[in-house]
């Protein structure tokens, strides 16, 4: 997910608190310095809590400079360092409570430096090779709030309203709001307009300003529900293709059922059809650990492999083997030697026993042939594929491989071989029965 330089989830944490408080700074500082408020308990309390987050990332950062024995690329890139160091040691001043405590204003002033540091946060992000889509938006719509916000307060300071028109001070901020979200929303009802020439060529340049938000934002929310949608819209395509493909050459019905069906076992397992092409490119090792990966969304959710570990579920996603048969083909023959079992990851199969008679029939996301990995025992029953059948097979070597690791898995083989023979003696107990019966009516016939 990261490039060369390596952001751990603890650092993108801590930097999204700091985010949090530079966005307080830039929403609080221009309001209080716009309305001229006097410094308030809470104002104090936040300082504080501010400032110590700031000194505690400036400390940070230092002291993994310094495990980098204070290394730097170039000349200009120490200078930055030390530049942005600089502005953060001013920035961790806590400026509201030097002013409460000296009876001096303007302190607060200096706490917009605090800003700078959207720059560095700007910087680890640009580190991260893919940027979610809920952080592009919470970034876009955090950017349009606080722009919002200090144009509204512009307009306050140079176009101000008639006091006798407005009653309070939220009053006062939420019609100049109102001003600039329909100024720069492009849609401008002409109810709040400058009297000055000052705020006519400051609504002109908002004015033109607009014009690119409002296609910045209109463009960038579509693109990112079109990313959203894109796989939707290509599976949608796809099955409209077929529709099509199916009625110009007359396929069967029967046929165009397993087609489709088939092809929603396809887009419920994968991303998309390029989920292959997409790994392709990369080395054959890390080909394999994601193959491995893909495996596992098989099945973590299998009941078979519910509360099994992680490390297990890994090898043994890593040994399964993708195989594919058709309609009637044989999968297990009776009476041969069985060194594998097998998933049925799409379609379904029906045992048979030597009679002919069909004793169950297994479905996606069952497995069967299990016994063969724990005894070298003859299979008992075929094994036929009713329709178009997706199976994953797992070999008895790779098997008997991975329980020397994990006791659990051969314990779970176990009992579910256990299970499945007790249901065997239960169906043939039943079955006799049956038959015992048939003949007692019989003779009472005769």
């Amino acid at each position: 997910m990261f490039n060369n330089k390596v952001v751990t989830k603890n650092e993108i944490i801590w930097n999204a608190i700091i985010f949090v408080a530079v966005i307080f700074t830039a929403i609080e500082a221009p309001f209080s310095f716009i309305f001229q408020t006097k410094i308030q308990k809470w104002q104090l309390v936040s300082d504080l809590i501010i400032s110590g987050l700031f000194v505690g990332d400036l400390i940070f950062r230092f002291q993994k400079k310094r495990e980098q024995n204070m290394k730097f690329t170039s000349k200009g890139h120490r200078l930055k360092w030390m530049t942005l160091m600089s502005v953060d040691l001013i920035a961790s001043i806590p400026y509201d409570i030097l002013s409460y405590a000296l009876g001096f204003h303007a302190f607060t002033y200096f706490r917009l430096f605090r800003l700078v540091r959207v720059v560095r946060l700007f910087e680890i992000v640009s580190h991260l090779a893919f940027v979610p889509k809920a952080i592009k938006f919470t970034a876009i719509l955090t950017v349009f709030s606080v722009a919002v916000h200090w144009i509204s307060l512009c307009w306050i300071m140079i176009a101000p309203i008639d006091q006798a028109q407005v009653i309070d001070r939220t009053s006062h901020y939420i019609t100049a709001m109102y001003w600039t979200v329909t100024t720069l929303t492009t849609i401008g009802y002409g109810d709040i307009t400058p009297t000055t020439n000052q705020g006519r060529l400051f609504t002109m340049v908002i004015m033109i300003l607009g014009v690119g938000v409002y296609g910045f934002v209109i463009g960038t929310v579509t693109k990112m529900v079109q990313d959203g949608e894109r796989y939707k819209q290509q599976n949608r395509e796809k099955m409209h293709d077929l529709a099509s493909f199916m009625k110009h050459y007359n396929v069967p019905e029967r046929l165009q059922q397993n087609v489709f069906s088939y092809y929603n076992h396809l887009v419920t397992k994968r991303l998309t059809e390029n989920d292959n092409k997409i790994i392709n490119e990369l080395p054959q090792a890390l080909q394999s650990e994601l193959s491995v990966y893909m495996n596992m969304k098989l099945i973590r959710n299998l009941p078979f492999f519910k509360n099994l570990t992680s490390s297990c579920l890994k090898e043994v996603a890593g040994a399964l083997e993708q195989k594919y048969y058709g309609p009637g083909q044989t999968i297990i023959n009776i009476g041969e030697t069985g060194s594998e079992m097998y998933i049925i990851g799409h379609g379904s199969v029906e045992v048979i026993l030597s009679d002919g008679n069909v004793v169950a029939t297994l479905h996606e996301g069952q497995i069967f042939g299990e016994s063969a990995l724990l005894h070298d025992t003859k299979r008992n029953a075929n094994v036929r594929a009713l329709g178009y059948c997706e199976l994953y097979r797992l070999d008895k070597e790779q098997f008997d491989e991975i329980t020397t690791r994990h006791d659990e898995l051969i314990d779970r083989i176990s009992s579910l071989t256990s299970r499945r023979s007790g249901d065997r003696s239960e169906r043939h107990s039943a079955s006799v029965k049956r038959i015992q019966q048939k003949l007692k009516e019989q003779d009472e016939a005769a």
